[in-house]
């Protein structure tokens, strides 16, 4: 169980990671990526234990392996994306402009990093993972447990009441709204543009 805890916590931090450094990449200025507050992206956590918990028996057939992997992180990023939204009414990632991507919550090129990502998560990472772990003194590892798992249900508490949004994170409609705008404005100041020219026109002959 504490194992379980650990790989969710371990990994959903690196998944946050991630996500910060590609914004940060990007965007050029830092950017707290994730439903909450804290610097935990939990849909990374759950994806690797599920792959784990359900896929393991799989380890011996790659092919087979990947293509779990694919399947049960594109249903959870999917769902989660579905449930976020019926919620909040809000978006905390879109793929619309992706290469076949699903109602914008799923894309093919997410897929396919997932996939590879569940190989490497198999056949590498966890075992380090679960090594390390293994050597840390049962005396620190549950109250610390205790104390991470406390943490993370405070902050899904708060950012259920209070969701980590804003530019760069949530403002998916409001960049497009924004776009469309623009053109509108564009379009409107041409057609200005011509009217004002013609009655010029119509003045100076």
């Amino acid at each position: 169980m504490y194992l379980l805890l650990w790989i969710f916590f371990v990994y959903a931090f690196l998944g946050w990671c991630t996500e910060v450094s590609f914004a940060a990449l990007t965007s050029g200025r830092f950017v707290n990526r994730g439903f909450l507050n804290g610097p935990v992206c939990p849909i990374y956590g759950v994806g690797v234990v599920i792959v784990l918990f359900f896929l393991e028996p799989l380890r011996s057939n790659t092919f087979l392996l990947f293509l779990g992997s694919v399947l049960l992180t594109s249903l959870l990023e999917w769902l989660t994306g579905f449930v976020l939204e019926k919620i909040f009414h809000q978006r905390w990632w879109d793929y619309s402009g992706y290469f076949l991507n699903l109602n914008g919550r799923i894309c093919a090129e997410g897929l396919l990093v997932f996939g590879l990502g569940g190989l490497a998560i198999v056949y590498v990472l966890a075992p380090i993972l679960d090594n390390q772990v293994r050597r840390i003194p049962g005396k620190a590892l549950v109250p610390v447990s205790l104390a991470l798992a406390a943490v993370f249900v405070g902050d899904l508490a708060y950012s259920s009441v209070h969701p980590n949004e804003g530019k760069g994170i949530t403002d998916y409609q409001k960049a497009e709204t924004e776009e469309e705008g623009e053109t509108e404005d564009a379009v409107l100041s041409c057609a200005h543009g011509r009217d004002h020219y013609r009655y010029l026109s119509g003045r100076l002959s």
